[in-house]
């Protein structure tokens, strides 16, 4: 057992020593000098490199100055797009068009908000059914409560006779509903962008023609391959989306007279311009006038 006890008494002067010189033997094996303060967890031996401060502790140098971190869009804020002559279909110059109004997000889902929206404001709810207590007769009880072995009635004027009043029948009202100005701007930013990723934007420089004969209008279309053939036996699909205000209405008077009678083409002034209607046309043709308005107010901030 004795040996044993020298033993263990070895050990624990030993760890007493080290636990007296441990740090002076590091002091030299690091170069530390006598008067240098005690390591941290913070900040290791030998090293510069800025750490986070102990928890409570404020102001301290060795943490970094908060900076604002922002995200860089990879995408440029335009894309380009052909401006068309409207009358030979020739390109004239590569347009620089936003990138947040042409190529926004398509969501069918706002979109289908907007049209909901534009429709309901065409519905007239004059639509009205007469009721029990509207219907001309009398309101003698028809048969005795007891006695006859049927079901028990009242008025003739009661829905399940023939002549009487409808139950739940619909009454006049407006189909009107409501819709912020926000979500129908990006539907519309929708719209358009479906068009341009469908390759059924065209942009031209005017569409000021000479002539406000039908026939001459539809000739361009069909050369300029927006409007089908005679052969094809089917409607064009065209919206004309010109900027009609002030003089500009004046040079436009030939196309929305030649325009009419053309069977499925439309022309609206690019102010008044719908999310439906733009949807349920094929191709949609818009001027530069047009295009600048749009881009104005579509953009967003």
């Amino acid at each position: 057992m004795q040996p044993i006890g020298r033993t263990s008494r070895l050990l624990c002067t030993l760890q007493q020593q080290v636990a007296k010189t441990g740090f002076g033997l590091t002091r030299q094996l690091h170069g530390i000098s006598e008067g240098a303060q005690a390591p941290s967890i913070q900040r290791p031996i030998g090293s510069n490199r800025r750490v986070a401060p102990a928890a409570g502790t404020v102001g301290t140098l060795n943490w970094p100055q908060s900076q604002q971190l922002r995200a860089v869009n990879p995408f440029p804020s335009t894309i380009q797009a052909w401006m068309m002559d409207f009358g030979s279909n020739n390109p004239l110059e590569i347009l620089d068009v936003q990138r947040s109004v042409f190529a926004a997000p398509i969501r069918t889902d706002i979109i289908h908000r907007a049209v909901t929206y534009e429709r309901n404001l065409l519905r007239q709810g004059t639509h009205s059914a007469r009721t029990r207590s509207e219907v001309r007769g009398s309101t003698r009880k028809i048969q005795p409560q007891k006695g006859t072995g049927g079901a028990r009635h009242g008025t003739r004027r009661a829905p399940q006779f023939v002549g009487g009043g409808k139950a739940h029948g619909p009454k006049s009202r407006s189909h009107e509903i409501g819709i912020q100005r926000k979500v129908w701007l990006m539907a519309l930013r929708s719209v358009l962008s479906a068009k341009y990723a469908q390759d059924q934007l065209i942009f031209v420089d005017n569409m000021n023609i000479e002539s406000h004969r039908t026939g001459d209008l539809n000739r361009v279309l069909q050369v300029n391959g927006w409007a089908p053939l005679p052969s094809a036996r089917r409607d064009a699909s065209i919206m004309l989306l010109p900027l009609m205000s002030g003089d500009l209405a004046a040079n436009l008077r030939n196309m929305e007279i030649a325009s009419r009678n053309i069977s499925g083409v439309s022309m609206m002034n690019a102010a008044d311009a719908e999310v439906y209607e733009i949807l349920r046309h094929d191709y949609l043709i818009m001027d530069r006038n047009a295009l600048d308005l749009l881009q104005s107010i579509l953009k967003p901030m």
